[in-house]
């Protein structure tokens, strides 16, 4: 690559990372242990998603789709830290989820 190319690969890059998204890498080592059956890496794909592209459908269908009968929303978080403990990116799941819910869990 030619230095132009360098620096138009370096300006992507920059406002990919100036989007605010939750850094999960989907390991879902949060999950099995969660007392309310949150599916947190699927929830977080979701925010993620809507934070990049904007609002859509889609994306609150497959927050939908990931929480059964407003069982493992967001806001059901009971803040025990378990998720948290397991977490090898070292995410504030419990901080996390709360935004989260503001965006999903509106009634």
């Amino acid at each position: 690559m030619n230095q132009e190319e360098y620096g138009l690969v370096k300006e992507v890059t920059s406002q990919v990372l100036s989007f605010p998204t939750i850094p999960c890498t989907g390991g879902r080592y949060c999950v099995p242990g969660c007392p309310m059956s949150i599916q947190i890496p699927d929830l977080f794909t979701a925010y993620n998603s809507i934070k990049t592209y904007g609002p859509s459908r889609r994306y609150e269908t497959w927050y939908k789709n990931h929480t059964r009968d407003g069982h493992g929303t967001a806001s059901a978080c009971i803040g025990c830290g378990q998720c948290e403990g397991v977490c090898p990116q070292h995410l504030e799941i419990i901080s996390l989820l709360k935004n989260v819910s503001e965006e999903f869990d509106k009634e």
